[in-house]
Parts: structure tokens; C-alpha cells; sequence
């Protein structure tokens, strides 16, 4: 992905990131409790799917078709060995992204998916997760934690980022 890119330093307790402004839109949030032992460095990073995807294992990238318009992606890709895998606890968010379109989202309601594997092939699968927009900005809080959600940890042939996408709709 092409657009605003950040590394974090993750701990058990989670940690707050913040990208930097891409194509008016501002992406920032939270990673919650998790199994980390130590810390583990990950990287984000969006993108507006407006030429900024790149090819993805030799295709081109799996583009989420939902209601509305499907309009930012991210990608987190943890460096450490070990797969990260969040914990619910102390109504805190495991996960928690504020995104904000200086334009104005394309919509009043915000959902996300994050991308899986069905038999090899890319799946999203949509979270349980609507929110609702106020102004230009939409916050989406996940308190519970999918089944087989986790980070991949890092393998000998290479980083296999997790991938998330919002759409917004009426």
C-alpha cells in the first residue's frame, strides 16, 4: 500500500498509533490488550485503492465489494515470530480506528472487514461492526474478537500483513 505508513511498538497492553494525512483522510487508533510477550513492531499502513494498491501475490489486490463505497484500506504487518492474537478485557477496544475524510465520508454509516483465506483463495469477511458517522469522521470500535482473528507472526518467507477495509453507506 501506498499511502501513510507508521511503525508502532506493541505490548500486552496495546498501543495508539496515528498515520500520517493521505488523500484527506486521517486514519488513527488503538490495538488492544494482547498476548505479546515483550513487544512486537508492527507496521500500518492505508491507502484509497485510487492507484496506490499494488499487485498482490502476482494478482491484483482482492478489492472488498460491500454496501456503499468501500473507501480506504489498511494493511498491519507484525515483525515479531509470534502471531499476535488480541484479548478482550476491561471494556477497552481490541480494536479502534477514528478515520477522518476532510472531503466528507461517503455516507452515514461505516463498517469494516478484514480479509481471510476460504481453500486458498482471498475472502472478506465483514466484522461485526457498524458505526455511525458524525461530522467527517467515523470511529469503529471492535470489542470482541472474531474467531481465528490474529497478526501473523513473520516466517522464513516473509510477512503476511493483515488486511482490513472500510465501506460507508446510507
Amino acid at each position: 500500500m501506498k499511502g501513510a505508513c507508521t511503525k508502532i511498538t506493541l505490548k500486552s497492553t496495546g498501543a495508539n498509533f496515528a498515520l500520517a494525512r493521505y488523500q484527506d483522510i486521517t486514519v488513527t487508533g488503538s490495538i488492544g490488550l494482547n498476548n505479546v510477550k515483550g513487544t512486537a513492531t508492527v507496521y500500518l499502513a492505508d491507502a484509497t485503492d485510487k492507484g496506490d494498491i499494488e499487485n498482490w501475490k502476482g494478482a491484483a489486490f482482492p478489492k472488498y465489494k460491500a454496501a456503499g463505497t468501500t473507501f480506504v484500506y489498511a494493511a498491519a504487518a507484525n515483525q515479531s515470530s509470534s502471531p499476535i492474537i488480541p484479548k478482550v478485557g476491561h471494556n477497552k477496544p481490541v480494536l479502534e480506528y477514528v478515520i477522518t475524510d476532510s472531503k466528507g465520508l461517503p455516507g452515514t454509516k461505516c463498517a469494516a472487514a478484514v480479509l481471510t483465506f476460504s481453500k486458498g483463495k482471498p475472502v472478506w469477511k465483514p466484522l461485526p461492526i457498524t458505526a455511525q458517522v458524525k461530522g467527517k469522521t467515523v470511529t469503529i470500535a471492535q470489542y470482541t474478537v472474531p474467531r481465528g482473528f490474529e497478526l501473523p507472526g513473520k516466517t522464513k518467507s516473509g510477512v503476511t500483513p493483515l488486511y482490513f477495509a472500510v465501506n460507508c453507506f446510507q
